[in-house]
């Protein structure tokens, strides 16, 4: 009967382990601020976003028959930085998002002006083909570092609460792995030398499992052909997935590991 329960129970704490070791990647990896933002800059994300709103204030820039000229400068590394910043933030504690494009017109217009005066040429700001010029300068600025502003609003509301959830689910599983533990020590306190030999089961065994989630992960997505939003999203996510592979590769490797010498030193001792 006893090792009907111990089975049970090294069973349960298998999966324990697993649920722990998976929810505390995802707490030290997505749900991290700072993590992502860590991510962002060895990705390059600030100044590959910088070539992506540049691109997009060209497009328009074509369209209204003004030179490149006119879209040099409008904002500094430093203010998309902050502004990309804030987008982050914004996700992570629910604060809302405003991003002022206001300074971004005003030195459009003032490098419009400078253009038109060399060949002089009038211009007026208030004719609709000019407002709505500068209008899509500035909103194409702002879809590139928020997507949208109310989107990411609405993402901030809950994500908080995401948060919060994972970390007590994480702090209740692995106040149940412990007892789980302790447990099976009680059920074999006659044979404690047998504690070894299901924590060993357990520990290799979620290791293994692990490392088949890791790779089941690989093989189901493209890792290569992703896209999201634009490249410098997609280059960034990227090397997100890869890193989260590569933790979860080294968890259930050591996991694997510790189950093995666990299971080693039990044989050991049992045949002495």
């Amino acid at each position: 009967m006893k090792k009907v329960i111990s089975n049970i129970l090294s069973f349960i704490l298998f999966a324990l382990i697993i649920l722990v070791c998976l929810l505390t990647i995802i707490r030290t990896t997505i749900l991290n601020q700072d993590y992502v933002i860590s991510k962002l800059e060895s990705a390059n994300y600030y100044e590959r976003m910088s070539g992506e709103i540049v691109e997009q204030f060209k497009n328009y820039t074509i369209q209204s028959g003004l030179s490149d000229n006119v879209i040099e400068n409008l904002y500094t590394p430093d203010g998309l930085k902050q502004d990309i910043n804030n987008v982050i933030n914004s996700i992570y504690t629910g604060s809302k998002l405003e991003i002022d494009t206001s300074e971004i017109g005003e030195k459009l217009k003032e490098n419009i002006l400078k253009e038109v005066e060399d060949e002089g040429i009038t211009v007026d700001f208030e004719e609709e083909s000019m407002r709505e010029y500068i209008r899509a300068i500035e909103d194409a600025y702002e879809s590139q570092v928020s997507y949208s502003t109310d989107v990411v609003n609405d993402i901030g509301s809950t994500f908080k609460k995401i948060q919060n959830l994972v970390e007590k689910v994480q702090m209740l599983a692995l106040g149940m792995l412990v007892f789980i533990a302790i447990l099976i020590l009680y059920v074999n306190t006659k044979f404690k030398l047998r504690t070894l030999k299901y924590l060993a089961i357990s520990i290799m065994a979620s290791g293994a499992f692990i490392l088949i989630i890791r790779i089941i992960i690989e093989l189901s997505m493209d890792l290569k052909n992703i896209m999201i939003m634009n490249q410098a999203t997609t280059n960034a996510l990227q090397l997100v997935i890869d890193d989260i592979l590569t933790k979860i590769t080294i968890v259930g490797a050591a996991l694997f590991v510790v189950g093995l010498v666990v299971s080693i030193v039990y044989n050991i001792v049992k045949k002495r």
